[in-house]
């Protein structure tokens, strides 16, 4: 076999295990229907049996090209978050394609359901959470 027709299969096989966005392009909006996330095996190990909330974020403006000058803020986010922190975890994987910098970070603050993003040192953005949904944890054992 050529080296063409081995990197055509190679990327065949890397687009089943990865499945259809895996190659999803700078500002593509995602599947809203896909969106539910739930919260990682990291977030889970730190507080085992802990509540669950789903959590719709709404962005209000992320980046340059997300809600500014006219075009329209990214879709929503619905995602499943034990803590702060994990929900600002699932927010910064994905407003990744919205922002040039590498240099991000998200605060989420639950008492007022909002929240910011940083780009080194500009704002980058906000968006306001919605607690859809709870599931209540069972006791660790």
């Amino acid at each position: 076999m050529s080296a063409e027709r081995l990197a055509q299969q190679d990327r065949a096989e890397m687009a089943l295990k990865l499945g259809p966005d895996w190659q999803a392009g700078r500002n593509e909006p995602r599947d809203p229907e896909a969106a539910i996330i739930t919260p990682s095996l990291e977030e889970m190990a730190e507080a085992p049996g802990a509540t669950q909330t789903l959590y719709r974020v709404t962005y209000e403006r992320v980046g340059r090209n997300g809600g500014r000058n006219g075009s329209p803020a990214p879709a929503p986010l619905t995602v499943w978050a034990v803590t702060a922190d994990g929900l600002a975890e699932h927010i910064h994987k994905d407003i990744g394609r919205y922002l040039l910098s590498r240099d991000r970070e998200v605060y989420v603050d639950l008492e007022q359901m909002h929240g910011c993003i940083y780009a080194g040192m500009n704002n980058g953005g906000s968006f306001t959470i919605e607690a859809l949904a709870t599931a209540e944890g069972g006791d660790a054992r």
